[in-house]
Order: C-alpha cells, then sequence, then structure tokens
C-alpha cells in the first residue's frame, strides 16, 4: 500500500494544471479519501444520526460537528490507566463517576484500552474542559500502541463539550491501547467516543480550504490547493539564497534537479539599509523561478527602522533586526498611533508592499513568513512578549491585505511558541524553524506534533528553515504531513568558494534524499497557476 499512495503522489505530480484541477474537484466528491496525516486510502463509512440524548456541544471554533453514529463507541476516561493524572468530581457537567484531571505537567498521561469491532479509520471526540477562567494553553497529544497520531489545542469553553481530534485513528480489530498525554496547561477529560470515520467527520478534520485573503490571486489559491492535496503524499525541497541563485544552481550540479521552493529575502529592502546603500536582486530571481516552474517562499530580517545602534563589534546597522542591536520600542510605538515611530512602521511596510505587489503583477504567489521566529526573542519583533507581537503581526496583515490590496500572499505563521499564535483568520499554514547538529537527520515529529498544537483549526505544518537536511527516508516511513522544507543558505550547503559543502549535509545523503520518491523537486511541481493568470 505504501508503495501504491507513492506511484499515486508520482503520478499527480506530473499532471498539468486542468487535469490536476479536474482530478482534485473529483478527489473531493468521492467517498475514499486520502488522509490528510499521510495515512493510507481511507474507506469513509456511511454517517448515521446517534438516536439518543448526548449531551455535546455542536461546534469547534466555528465549525459544525456532524451527529454521533449509532456505531459510536464510549469509554468513560476515569476506567483508564494513570500516570500523573488523577480522577476529580469538582466540576459539574460529566458523566459516569468523575472525570480525569490532567495538570500542568508536560507528560503525563491517560492509557484507555478499546475494543474495536472492525479494522479501520476511526474519529475521536474527547469530551473535556480547559479550567475555567484559565486562559493558558491546553494541548492533547494521542498514541495508538507505539504510533504517534497528531496532537492538538484545545478550545476553552468552560464546560466539558465534545472536541474532535482532527486526526483519525487506525485501529485493528480487537483491543487497542490509546494514550491521551497532556502537552500544556490543566485541562480534564470525561469521555472518549469512537465511531468510524464518515466522509462529513473527514472533512471537518480538514484545514480549511480558503486562503485567509480575501479574493486571493487564482495562482496563490491553486498553490494552496496543491498543498493542501500533496498532505501524506511527499514533502517539497526548497532552498533559501541570500542574492544570487549559488546555492540553487550547486545542487543542480550535484543532483541534476533543482528544488521545488526558492526561498527569498527582503532584508535589504527594508528602508533603514535602502538609505545606506543597500541593493538587491531577489525579486527578479523569485519571479524567474516561479515561470520556470517553482514556488516562492519568503521572509523579511525587518532591519529596525529607526534606533540603530550600529557599533562593532556585532550591533551594527546591518544586523538592525537583531534585539542587541537596535533601541527601537514597537511596543510603545503601537501604542501611539499618531506618533513617528509608528509612522516609520508603516513606511517600512509600505515599502515592502511595493515589493510584494511586483511579485503579484507578475503572477506569483508567494509563501509569505513574516515576523519569524519571534518567541526567541533574538529578533526586535520577539523582543516585548507575544501581545505586542501579535499586534504587529495584525497590523502587518492589515496593511498589506486591506490597505495595498495584496492577494498573492499565503500567510505563513512562524512565531514558534503557541502562546504567539495571533488566530486562524490570519494564518494559512504553520512552520517551525529547525537547526539540529551537524549530520543529524531527524524526521522531527516530536517538533511536528508541538506545532500541530499551535493552532485551533488544523493547519499545514512546514519546516520553513533547515540547516542539515530532515530525514526524508523517515518522514516517508512514518507519511508524516510536513508540507517542505526549506535549507538556509551560505554554509548549509555551500563552502566560501561556492562549492557543495559536506558540513551539514554528507554528499551522499543529499543525493539520497533528493531522488527520494516522497522528495519533490521543481520538475515535479504542476504548473498550477501560471497559466490561468
Amino acid at each position: 500500500m505504501e508503495n501504491a499512495v507513492r506511484h499515486e503522489g508520482k503520478r499527480m505530480r506530473a499532471q498539468d494544471t486542468m487535469r490536476y484541477m479536474r482530478e482534485w474537484q473529483r478527489i473531493i466528491r468521492i467517498v475514499s479519501m486520502v488522509v490528510s496525516i499521510g495515512t493510507p486510502f481511507v474507506a469513509i463509512a456511511e454517517d448515521v444520526p446517534f438516536p439518543r440524548d448526548y449531551p455535546v456541544i455542536q461546534s469547534q471554533q466555528g465549525r459544525r460537528l456532524p451527529p454521533l453514529s449509532s456505531r459510536a463507541l464510549m469509554y468513560e476516561a476515569e476506567d483508564g490507566d494513570f500516570f500523573g493524572v488523577r480522577q476529580e468530581k469538582d466540576y459539574q457537567g460529566y458523566t459516569g463517576s468523575g472525570y480525569v484531571k490532567f495538570p500542568v505537567i508536560e507528560g503525563v498521561s491517560l492509557a484507555v484500552t478499546v475494543t474495536i469491532p472492525q479494522e479501520g479509520y476511526y474519529a475521536l471526540r474527547l469530551r473535556s474542559m480547559v479550567k475555567p477562567g484559565d486562559t493558558s494553553l491546553a494541548q492533547v497529544q494521542i498514541d495508538v500502541e507505539e504510533r504517534s497520531v497528531g496532537a492538538q489545542r484545545l478550545t476553552v469553553t468552560g464546560i466539558f463539550s465534545d472536541v474532535l481530534f482532527y486526526y483519525p485513528l487506525w485501529l485493528s480489530k480487537g483491543e487497542n491501547r490509546l494514550f491521551i498525554s497532556s502537552l500544556q496547561g490543566e485541562w480534564y477529560l470525561d469521555r472518549l467516543t469512537l465511531e468510524p470515520l464518515t466522509k462529513e467527520l473527514y472533512q471537518t478534520m480538514l484545514p480549511r480550504r480558503n486562503l485567509v485573503t480575501p479574493n486571493p490571486l487564482p495562482a496563490a489559491q491553486a498553490v494552496y490547493q496543491y498543498l493542501l492535496d500533496m498532505q501524506g503524499k511527499g514533502i517539497l525541497s526548497g532552498q533559501q539564497i541570500y542574492g544570487r541563485s549559488v546555492e540553487i544552481n550547486t545542487i543542480f550540479k550535484e543532483i541534476g534537479k533543482y528544488p521545488a521552493i526558492l526561498g527569498i529575502d527582503l532584508i535589504d529592502y527594508s528602508p533603514s539599509r535602502v538609505e545606506r546603500g543597500t541593493k538587491s536582486s531577489v525579486i527578479q530571481e523569485a519571479i524567474n523561478y516561479w515561470k520556470k516552474g517553482g514556488l516562492v517562499t519568503c521572509a523579511w530580517h525587518w532591519n529596525a527602522p529607526t534606533g540603530l545602534i550600529d557599533k562593532e563589534p556585532d550591533k551594527r546597522w546591518y544586523s538592525g533586526f537583531y534585539t542587541k542591536a537596535t533601541t527601537f520600542d514597537f511596543a510603545a510605538a503601537l501604542e501611539n498611533p499618531k506618533g513617528r515611530e509608528y509612522a516609520l512602521l508603516l513606511r517600512d511596510i509600505d515599502a515592502i508592499a511595493v515589493e510584494l505587489k511586483k511579485l503579484q503583477t507578475a503572477g506569483v504567489p508567494v509563501l509569505w513568513r513574516p515576523l519569524h521566529e519571534a518567541s526567541g526573542g533574538w529578533f526586535w519583533w520577539g523582543s516585548k512578549g507575544p501581545e505586542p507581537y501579535k499586534k504587529l503581526y495584525m497590523l502587518l496583515f492589515d496593511r498589506l491585505v486591506r490597505h495595498h490590496g495584496l492577494t498573492n500572499l499565503i500567510w505563513v505563521w512562524n512565531g514558534q511558541d503557541p502562546a504567539w499564535y495571533p488566530g486562524d483568520d490570519v494564518v494559512d499554514i504553520i512552520s517551525v524553524d529547525l537547526y539540529p547538529p551537524e549530520r543529524d537527520y531527524r524526521d522531527h515529529e516530536k517538533e511536528l506534533r508541538a506545532l500541530q498544537a499551535s493552532s485551533f483549526e488544523p493547519k499545514l505544518c512546514a519546516i520553513s528553515e533547515n540547516g542539515t537536511l530532515p530525514n526524508v527516508e523517515a518522514i516517508a516511513q512514518k507519511r508524516l504531513p510536513w508540507a517542505w522544507f526549506c535549507t538556509w543558505n551560505g554554509e548549509f550547503v555551500i563552502d566560501g568558494s561556492g562549492k557543495f559543502s559536506e558540513r551539514y549535509t554528507e554528499r551522499g545523503v543529499f543525493k539520497a534524499y533528493y531522488e527520494h520518491p516522497w522528495l519533490i523537486t521543481r520538475d515535479e511541481v504542476p504548473s498550477l497557476g501560471r497559466d490561468i493568470q
């Protein structure tokens, strides 16, 4: 089955745009679907309304939950095996003899043995409640036996209600051991409900099909749709450049293929750098790459608009995106919309809008990743904590989308901590930057589960930066739904002379991963919106 799925993924990647879109329209109409988490094909059961009264909140972050199936299996949480959790009865609204409290301790878990009448995919509902009055994060991870299924952020409701787990569970006939673990926060679990996966339930589990940008560029919607449909079929390769495409060309010399995604940085378009003489050609590089069949992702190391310290050794003006190299207080600027520093924020955003508009005019969709790595605090936009950061993110979104009318942006959030998450309505994709040790090849499953639990709605997940290449073979074996990776520029790929460097990824490993059936290169990307602009 795994080989069949790989060949199916290869077939779809080779289709032209019109055939691809027709195939997608056909797929979403049929009953058998490919599970978004990258598992084999799923036979969807017919949905039968649950016949008896059942106390449940029939919504989840604005999504309607389908009625329970008559084949639903219910298990009281307090009947499971406890590992750092305990039974309580303090809050009303539970069923059975109580509920299980998950304290604010990472890794505590509950084990529940379930008996399944027929092998197949099942949907899981968790009748749960986040501690009333507590606005902190609550996250859950589900494992079946030794296999990790997924992780999710819990909605704050203040009452016991059903939460649909967004990842289908493959369960064998007979006994299966489920592990419910807490990743963060205090919350309570009353009951688990399993039911055969239906088309309606499956559709509720998927990321939203439309971009958060109103009336997006058709090519942007096509790229997003392609990424959605490729979940569990492969991972797109990506490579960051600084100016010219030296890294990209070096990869081609080594492998004979180009990465699917080109990564660029708008750093040198920051006004405080431009006024000191910086120039950049990455916009044209991006346009050329799109025309040749690739995709484009874009970051912005935003040089602070003012307050540059400009002192040796590590606080020079060109390091002005670092917290240590500027005195600029963006939180204070945001509190005074009529002030000079607020105006400078708008000036900078407007300057970047000009460059992004050039891409839009050329018909280029952009995987747009602004204000990245914020929670680390090393960049000035992350120096004041999550609330000012989210306020700045919202200003950026509003200015680019509503004021400048940019429709080619696919918004990629990269705050790297769920407390910094700005909201499902302004994020299309969530991502993380990962730099393991040299020649340490990992599938990053743990990081994936943590990332999945950042948003309330299910979202596509990506490795937006990496040093050492991720372990493509392991990702394929586990069918982990990483959408893409993007190796950072310079030393991670080339040496000082521009030749291939084995410092982080050995040549043989690099070649093996790039030739792996799971990895998607530029020649395999469909034409998407290039012929429908």
